[in-house]
């Protein structure tokens, strides 16, 4: 399992590589950068390069050229990465079936969320499920980048799409009211001079989503004074007074007031596991939390 062993294609009969340098190449090549590898492994520069160089020496041939900031795989580099790729998939794999074998209700559950969901809508639910449990261990994982449930960079993830991949089971926690609202002043500018009042939006790094196209369709031509990715800044913003912004129900504060009383846009939310876990005790009690907390929301 921690040995790789006549590689294909290669002239090299026998030949052993570090379980250590194949994981290193692997995460330079999906991070594109020996300083991007050195943080998704925790080590330093140094030892990604040590690693790699290794790693050619014992493969007797060089894995990959570099010209500017741009890394081109040799055909050696593409059959290594290959076989550094499955050999993860192998690690993963054993590590959700032992997990799934774990019946103790305890241990460390990993959440991968938005940072306006877990920050300001799950946790200060949190007590409710550890005063149940206090031997969980809950971790949150925020970003706006698709963790891998497969690699395990996760135990559950909250989604606002179901996946079609059928490795994971979805289970759906209901739907998610946006409403568009801001301070008093801002509010009474939209009602009097809807086209000039000011909005807060996404900024130019976020997708196409529900959210960006409402305001496209909206207020596509009314003057923008805030953008960000994060929802929690676009809150403190609008209640601020910087302006209107189109907000989920979670985040609606007593200052801030509705400038339509029905919600403007609704989204369908799931949570998402690897089937390999659907019989660990400690994620079917989160799985029941997170039940209970979207049921009170609605």
């Amino acid at each position: 399992m921690n040995k790789l062993t006549a590689l294909p294609n290669h002239p090299v009969q026998s030949l052993s590589a570090d379980w250590e340098g194949l994981r290193t190449f692997a995460a330079f090549v999906e991070a594109g950068s020996f300083s991007g590898a050195a943080r998704s492994l925790d080590v330093t520069h140094a030892t990604v390069s040590r690693r790699l160089q290794m790693l050619e020496l014992a493969l007797q041939g060089p894995l990959f050229t570099r010209r500017g900031d741009d890394t081109e795989l040799t055909r050696l580099g593409e059959t290594v990465l290959g076989a550094a790729r499955e050999m993860q998939a192998q690690t993963a794999q054993l590590a959700r079936r032992l997990a799934g074998e774990d019946i103790r209700m305890e241990g460390k559950v990993r959440i991968a969320s938005t940072d306006a969901l877990a920050t300001m809508f799950l946790a200060p639910r949190l007590p409710s499920l550890l005063d149940q449990w206090p031997n969980l261990d809950i971790e949150f994982s925020m970003s706006h980048q698709t963790v891998s449930l497969a690699r395990r960079d996760a135990d559950l993830a909250i989604r606002f799409a179901r996946p079609q991949d059928g490795d994971l089971i979805a289970r759906s926690l209901g739907k998610i009211s946006y409403f568009l609202c801001g301070s008093k002043a801002r509010v009474d500018d939209w009602r009097h001079h809807p086209a000039s009042a000011a909005f807060i939006g996404y900024d130019d790094g976020v997708p196409e989503i529900p959210e960006t196209l409402w305001l496209a369709d909206h207020a596509g031509n009314n003057p923008v004074r805030f953008r960000s990715t994060s929802l929690v800044a676009q809150c403190v913003a609008a209640r601020a007074g910087v302006g209107l912004a189109l907000l989920p129900q979670y985040l609606l504060a007593p200052d801030l007031e509705l400038a339509e009383a029905a919600p403007q846009l609704h989204r369908e939310i799931w949570v998402v596991y690897h089937r390999d876990l659907k019989s660990l005790p400690r994620l079917r009690a989160v799985l029941d939390w997170l039940n209970s907390c979207f049921s009170a929301q609605a």
